[in-house]
């Protein structure tokens, strides 16, 4: 049985990605859908959830297709390319067997198609598809109020999203676009690019995180390491400190520092090129002091390290991964 793999995030899932899906089913016996980016908090990048996902691709096809149609969920990993490559491997090895004979379809869409090559004996098999469209123009015309999108999309995905846009949540995540608009259009006045720094800073107490829920517009809800961008006069510690004290009231000596990581994915904020300087406070033993969510914190809590894996949907940008590097390299 030959097994054909295709990896997208289906943000949604577009009239290319069903066509793709279509003609690897017409010529392979078994078709396994990655749904990539999953386990993220929704954001107007990544509104909807693997589950959804899911669903709108199945709702598009017919039942025979749809039974030689495989689905499984992987979550970014920024920062170990290695295990990212690892987790889609066991993913799809576990629903078609090590010894299958399995190939990557799909097409190069552009810098981030890098993956497609990846797999080492995985071939890679072209889908004989070349089309426009693209889920970014999808989102940007839905979340616009145009009807523009609807012709993008196959007649269930259209109606999902339909539905959808009567929810609170599109609302949210609508009035979170237009804040994301706004900025890009003060950035274009500028004739460079423009590079912003950002610090946070993780705090680990009797194997507790401290974490904190975010107020502000963006991604509000979310769970984040207490953090924001460093001001003109002060060092990135010094501006790590900061955040910490005003979000959580917490008030750490810098000789309390355990370990920095710049966290410099070019994708990992919507917000622009941000680039994020941790810091890692390691107390150990000590009891999780008092801490209270101020500033842009709605609330400021410590959450158990063996309760983080449940909870990877909740977090803010790449902070769950950021906690991830640390505790894997610098947590005794």
């Amino acid at each position: 049985m030959k097994t054909a793999v295709f990896i997208g995030r289906f943000q949604p899932p577009h009239r290319a990605h069903l066509e793709t899906i279509t003609r690897a089913l017409a010529r392979f016996d078994r078709l396994i859908v990655v749904l990539g980016s999953a386990l993220c908090y929704p954001t107007p990048k990544n509104p909807f959830s693997a589950e959804e996902r899911e669903a709108m691709i199945k709702a598009s096809l017919d039942t025979e297709a749809a039974q030689r149609l495989h689905f499984v969920a992987v979550p970014d990993d920024f920062y170990d390319d290695p295990r990212w490559f690892r987790t889609v491997r066991a993913a799809v090895e576990a629903i078609a067997g090590s010894n299958a004979e399995i190939c990557i379809t799909g097409y190069h869409k552009d810098e981030s198609s890098y993956y497609l090559h990846g797999f080492g004996n995985w071939p890679f098999e072209p889908s004989g598809v070349a089309s426009p469209l693209n889920a970014t123009d999808v989102r940007n015309s839905y979340f616009a109020g145009s009807a523009d999108w609807k012709a993008m999309v196959p007649e269930a995905v259209r109606q999902f999203m339909e539905q959808f846009a009567t929810t609170a949540e599109f609302g949210r995540l609508q009035a979170e676009w237009k804040t994301l608009q706004y900025y890009r259009s003060l950035e274009q006045r500028y004739p460079y690019p423009i590079v912003h720094v950002a610090t946070d800073a993780m705090v680990l107490a009797q194997a507790q995180v401290l974490l904190v829920e975010r107020a502000g517009s963006l991604s509000k809800g979310a769970w984040a390491l207490p953090g924001g961008y460093v001001e003109l006069k002060e060092t990135l510690l010094e501006a790590a400190l900061r955040e910490l004290r005003e979000e959580t009231g917490l008030a750490l000596k810098p000789s309390q520092l355990s370990a920095t990581k710049a966290f410099d994915y070019p994708g990992r904020s919507l917000r622009g090129r941000v680039i994020s300087f941790g810091h890692f406070f390691n107390l150990g033993d000590t009891p999780p002091p008092f801490v209270q969510g101020q500033d842009d914190a709605a609330r400021a809590f410590w959450l158990p390290l063996h309760q983080l894996p449940q909870h990877q949907a909740r977090f803010f940008e790449d902070h769950y991964q950021e906690i991830r590097w640390f505790l894997e390299r610098h947590n005794p």
